[in-house]
């Protein structure tokens, strides 16, 4: 289902590409960002040396997992803002689990993350032909919580106190969207309703 290309994704905010290995610096800078990763990971912060980031971050580049494929966001000025992924990826069940993360601050709130979603969310059913669709959640992290809830999935669960930080215990919430849910939502979107 997934196939390597070096398509770009366009929406009306944000256009994707695939990892591009001149950006290596700004995607460290954003892995070593506490913020992000208390936002997006389930283990703690640790730094990580450039080193260490520069080989995992070549295998991305240059020999990504078979069933996941990770892309950059871009601001249609050309500014890389932030990541996206479809990992997780059945072809013989049609399903994935999806996930973006805005790491420029500047771009925060101001709707890129929408716009990334639908064309990720696009780009799953439309291109990729799948039925379903799954992001996760941590409870603390509102701003994607109330994303995925705009774009439509269902929260279909929650795995309590999953993950530890400083101030204790949170949930991760599990979130689902089926191919008839995303498909009415696109028609009455394009249809300004």
């Amino acid at each position: 289902m997934i196939v390597a290309s070096d398509e770009v994704l366009k929406g009306e905010r944000v256009h994707f590409t695939r990892l591009q290995y001149d950006n290596i610096y700004t995607h460290f800078e954003w892995n070593n960002d506490p913020e992000l990763n208390h936002l997006d990971s389930e283990l703690p912060y640790v730094e990580e040396s450039f080193g260490d980031f520069k080989r995992r971050f070549e295998r991305l580049v240059y020999d990504p997992p078979r069933n996941c494929i990770d892309f950059e966001i871009h601001a249609n000025d050309g500014t890389l803002i932030g990541v996206a992924y479809i990992g997780e990826v059945s072809d013989h069940n049609r399903h994935g689990k999806i996930g973006i993360t805005i790491g420029n601050r500047d771009y925060w709130g101001k709707g890129y993350g929408r716009d990334a979603l639908t064309v990720l969310l696009d780009h799953c059913f439309e291109d990729l032909g799948m039925h379903r669709v799954s992001a996760e959640t941590f409870e603390f992290n509102d701003a994607w919580r109330r994303l995925v809830r705009w774009a439509g999935f269902e929260r279909e669960g929650l795995i309590a106190e999953h993950v530890r930080r400083d101030e204790g215990y949170f949930d991760k919430e599990i979130y689902g969207l089926l191919e008839g849910a995303y498909r009415y939502r696109r028609l009455h979107a394009r249809a300004g309703l």
